[in-house]
């Protein structure tokens, strides 16, 4: 079954474009955009299953540099 999650980045000032344009390269990322409000950029992602989206947050999202901090919001 499927994993289907937001996840909301917040970002060093003046980097959310690179961010955006870096999770837009990702496997499993189908959208990314830079937004305003307390978050710097939304994706939403999709992915096989919890573990396939745990790897994916930890492996490759929270390591792109001027990343701060990922808050995911897991569809129900």
């Amino acid at each position: 079954m499927t994993v289907q999650a937001y996840v909301l980045a917040m970002v060093k000032p003046g980097q959310s474009e690179k961010v955006t344009a870096a999770l837009r390269e990702m496997e499993g990322v189908k959208a990314a955009h830079t937004v305003t409000g307390m978050y710097d950029v939304i994706a939403f992602v999709e992915v096989e299953d919890s573990t396939a989206l745990g790897q994916l947050l930890i492996s490759k999202i929270q390591t792109i540099d001027d990343t701060r901090r990922t808050h995911t919001c897991v569809v129900i």
